[in-house]
């Protein structure tokens, strides 16, 4: 399951947090829209490994600005609907239901601890809605909330929250009616990693060190440490990055991993991370290799859904397996722990 498997769902029409809880279907196209990219994967499922089928990997207009909470940066849903038909029709997909792959910071992620379970669904929405009204800098009323159980050791009830604006979800969706597709699915990039990825991260973990996920994307990287079989950190941060000044960002990318390590150690008696897997499509895989070295991570590896999915025909190239694992992570359905 998508570790915010209530996003996952079209917003038209119902309350989407009647949907806590529930297992999403997942459609087998998924569409990661990024600053100035994006991907499609096509999956077929059948036993054993889910096929890739079709990928692309299509630029678009740069919108200058990266992805914010409150300004998507997406372009108008006319320009998004018009590069998504060119990208259906080169890919030879045909529209119908899609999983959409939205910037992790286009949303507020963060895990919430609870005395207890609650109850039932509304319950739940309204304890979160109580925890989050002080920390969310818009009107709860207009956004859509998401949660998904992280398993603990006592008798508390931890939970990985993702809020973001109603409006925004709408504007993708608008687009992607525009284009003749219907939106069944929504995710955030590292969640799908995630997903893709939780296997190998499981059994890293497992080995009495923690495990680590890094996601670097234009304007933004997000990192997420498992312990054992749950997400144990979630920090996503932002950064200007507008001049494509790739030393810049990684200098910021490698004080906000001290911070957060720190932080990590510090705060969650971090007992170390042992493999670390990383995903890069804004700095070069070897630079960000280095910064981690620095940092004390040596165990480090890229992203690589070879061993997940069935590429057919040929192995996927290390730069089209970073480009496309989070639209993978999205269309291949939930992936065995």
């Amino acid at each position: 399951m998508s570790a915010l498997n209530d996003l996952l769902a079209r917003v038209k029409g119902f309350d989407p947090e009647a949907l806590l809880n529930l297992r999403p279907s997942w459609p087998p196209v998924a569409v990661e829209i990024d600053r100035g990219r994006l991907v499609l994967a096509r999956v077929k499922r059948a036993r054993g490994k889910p096929a890739l089928e079709a990928f692309r990997v299509q630029e678009t207009p740069d919108h200058l600005l990266s992805p914010s909470l409150f300004k998507p940066n997406l372009g108008t849903p006319a320009e998004l609907a018009a590069q998504l038909r060119d990208l259906f029709a080169r890919s030879g997909t045909k529209p119908g239901r899609i999983s959409v792959v939205l910037p992790d910071n286009v949303a507020r992620v963060s895990i919430v601890s609870l005395p207890e379970k609650p109850a039932g669904p509304r319950e739940l929405a309204d304890v979160l809605r109580f925890k989050l009204r002080k920390s969310v800098p818009f009107r709860l009323e207009d956004a859509v909330i998401s949660s998904w159980p992280v398993a603990t050791d006592g008798p508390g009830h931890d939970l990985l929250v993702a809020v973001m604006l109603r409006s925004t979800i709408e504007q993708v969706e608008v687009a992607f009616d525009a284009a003749g597709a219907r939106v069944g699915l929504v995710d955030l990039a590292t969640p799908s990693l995630y997903n893709l990825a939780r296997t190998e991260l499981t059994k890293a973990a497992a080995s009495g060190k923690d495990a680590a996920l890094l996601n670097c994307a234009p304007g933004y990287f997000t990192l997420l440490i498992v312990r054992k079989d749950r997400v144990a950190f979630y920090r996503c941060k932002s950064y200007a990055n507008g001049n494509g000044d790739n030393g810049a960002a990684a200098s910021l990318i490698a004080r906000e991993l001290a911070s957060s390590l720190s932080y990590y150690q510090e705060k969650l008696q971090g007992a170390g991370i042992g493999t670390i897997l990383v995903r890069s499509v804004a700095q070069p895989f070897a630079e960000i290799l280095s910064l981690l070295e620095r940092l004390g991570l040596t165990e480090v590896r890229a992203v690589d859904p070879n061993g997940t999915i069935d590429a057919a025909s040929a192995r996927l190239s290390a730069e089209d397996a970073s480009r496309i694992s989070a639209a993978l992570g999205a269309s291949a359905g939930r992936m065995a722990s």
